[in-house]
C-alpha cells in the first residue's frame, strides 16, 4: 500500500468530501511563471501544502458518453468517474476510484481507495474486472454503467493553502492526453494535439463564498468551466 502521506492532501483512503467551490482560472502555458507569482504574492500568504508530483486520471464514461454531452450541453447536476494515482508508473499503481458530482459551481467527490494494486498496461476488459471485483456494490452499480474507458490524461500539479487551511489552490500544467475509446488495451502512444494550458484551480467549503471572491479578484485570468476530460474528449474528436 502507498504511503498516507502520498494519498495527502487530495484524498483519504475511503471518504466523500462536502460541498465545495471548485473554481478555474485559465492562462496560457507561457505564463506558468507568472502564475506562480500571483499565488505566491496573494495577500492570503499561500504556502507550500504538499511537493509537486504527477497526477494521472482515466476517466470512464457510458458507452454514449454522457458525462462528456451532460458538460456539453451544460446540464448543472452531472457526474463523472474516473480512476486516480499519482507518480510516473501505470503498473503495480493503487488508485482511487472517484465519482465527482457537479451542481452549477459546488461540487462534491466521492472516493475509494483500491485494495489491491493494478497494472494499467493490461487490457481494458481485465482492468475493469479487477476493479470491480475489489469495490462495495454501490460502486459496482455504477460501473455498470460507466464502463467505457475514454480517456487518459496526466499534467503536473502543485499544491498550495492558506495558514488556516481554508483556501487551497493547485495549479496544473503540462498536460498529456491520449484517447482510450478505439482500443483494447491502453494506448499510451498516440498523444491528442490539446493546447497545453495553465489551470489555478481553487477550492474551499460552500460557507466561504466571500473570502473566495476576494481571492479570485487578485487573479488576473477570468474564471473558465475548464474540463481537462472535456478538452480531451473534444480534441480527439476533432
Amino acid at each position: 500500500m502507498p504511503a498516507l502521506d502520498a494519498l495527502m492532501p487530495d484524498h483519504q483512503a475511503n471518504s466523500e468530501t462536502d460541498l465545495r467551490y471548485e473554481i478555474k482560472l485559465v492562462c496560457a502555458q507561457h505564463r506558468l511563471s507568472q502564475a506562480r507569482f500571483w499565488i505566491r504574492l496573494h495577500p492570503e500568504g499561500f504556502m507550500v501544502a504538499h511537493p509537486p508530483r504527477q497526477v494521472n486520471s482515466l476517466y470512464l464514461d457510458t458507452p454514449h458518453l454522457r458525462s462528456l454531452n451532460d458538460n456539453l450541453e451544460g446540464l448543472s447536476i452531472r457526474r463523472k468517474l474516473r480512476l486516480r494515482w499519482y507518480g510516473t508508473g501505470v503498473e503495480g499503481v493503487y488508485p482511487f476510484l472517484e465519482i465527482k458530482e457537479k451542481c452549477n459551481l459546488l461540487g462534491r467527490k466521492k472516493q475509494v481507495l483500491l485494495s489491491c494494486a493494478l497494472d494499467l498496461a493490461l487490457p481494458w476488459s481485465e482492468t475493469l474486472k479487477a476493479i470491480g471485483a475489489t469495490v462495495a456494490p454501490a460502486w459496482q452499480v455504477r460501473l455498470q454503467t460507466m464502463n467505457q474507458p475514454t480517456l487518459l490524461n496526466h499534467y503536473q500539479r502543485e499544491y498550495y493553502a492558506t495558514p488556516d487551511g481554508d483556501i487551497r489552490v493547485t495549479l496544473d500544467y503540462a498536460q498529456v492526453a491520449y484517447d482510450q475509446r478505439l482500443t483494447t488495451r491502453p494506448n499510451l502512444r498516440v498523444r491528442l494535439p490539446i493546447a497545453d494550458a495553465v489551470v489555478i484551480e481553487i477550492k474551499t467549503a460552500a460557507q466561504n463564498t466571500e473570502r473566495l471572491q476576494e481571492v479570485i479578484a487578485w487573479f488576473p485570468p477570468f474564471r473558465s468551466r475548464n474540463s481537462k476530460y472535456v478538452q480531451g474528449l473534444l480534441a480527439s474528436l476533432g
